[in-house]
């Protein structure tokens, strides 16, 4: 086939999937709106409060761990941080988020969810 038959071919194709969601979309607003409220009953149960945020895993000062890695050190403890995003440079104070998992070749070692800077004065 040539260049064109094939552009040809995948402009209807993402044509026809575009129309077919507006129109999945269309009918699923329109159920919505035909569906009856729920009725206000004191004997209902009350919704339970939201859920609490995880508590953090650890927080103190990043440093290198030679050769390829990045810790944090909290308390005693120190964890190499992977899958950090963005990368966290050494010196820097933070609070980490995530899950601790085994032995890796950097030590004890944390899967990080999610970072934030605190205002611990690290050496750098």
């Amino acid at each position: 086939m040539s260049a064109r038959l094939w552009l040809s071919a995948v402009v209807v194709l993402c044509g026809a999937l575009a129309v077919t969601g507006a129109d999945a979309a269309a009918a699923k607003k329109k159920a919505a709106a035909k569906a009856p409220a729920p009725a206000a009953d004191a004997t209902a149960p009350k919704k339970k409060a939201a859920a609490k945020a995880p508590a953090p895993v650890a927080a103190g000062c990043t440093k290198a761990i030679p050769p390829f890695c990045v810790g944090v050190t909290s308390g005693k403890n120190t964890y190499a941080l992977f899958d950090s995003n963005p990368w966290i440079p050494p010196g820097t104070g933070v609070t980490v988020w995530g899950r601790v998992s085994g032995v890796s070749p950097c030590g004890t070692a944390i899967y990080v969810t999610s970072w934030k800077k605190n205002n611990l004065k690290c050496k750098a």
